[in-house]
């Protein structure tokens, strides 16, 4: 974080890019809410990024559930149209946010997109849309996160009063 990013009007940090994971649970959303509470005036850009899983979509196809490329189109429509209606209905926080989907590995995707972007901060819930038995023996996709970036992260937990 440079000298620039420093607002010395009111002594605040203003950070220039965050990345908020979504994955459409509760959680990820509350997630959203309370980064956009806590940084509200004092951020330049908020990248909204929700991950298509690879392996969600290998089990679509070996489930015979459609064609590989069929199964993608329908989930990032599916995703484009839920991640811009929940930031519609979140732009009354004043934040605008930049939609962002894609497909691969969850908490690989996360730590990409946060290089890729700049960002300062990512932002996700602890707790979001993976199974029990996944999370279980494989642990969440918060955790995956945390053991593999180079980023700062803020992780909200799921009971928060942000729903």
């Amino acid at each position: 974080m440079d000298q620039d990013s420093f607002n010395k009007k009111n002594n605040e940090h203003v950070l220039k890019t965050i990345l908020v994971a979504l994955d459409f649970s509760e959680c990820s959303e509350a997630a959203y809410r309370k980064a956009c509470d806590i940084f509200k005036n004092r951020i330049d850009r908020v990248i909204a990024l929700h991950v298509i899983d690879s392996d969600f979509v290998k089990r679509c196809v070996i489930n015979h559930l459609g064609e590989e490329s069929q199964i993608k189109k329908n989930l990032f429509m599916e995703a484009k149209k839920r991640l811009h209606e929940f930031l519609n209905i979140e732009k009354r926080s004043g934040i605008q946010a930049e939609a962002v989907v894609c497909e691969g590995v969850p908490y690989l995707e996360i730590n990409r997109k946060a290089k890729e972007f700049n960002a300062e901060l990512i932002i996700m819930g602890s707790g979001g849309r993976a199974g029990d038995t996944e999370r279980i023996f494989f642990g969440t996709t918060a955790e995956k996160v945390l053991r593999f970036i180079a980023y700062p992260v803020l992780c909200i937990p799921p009971d928060t009063e942000y729903k």
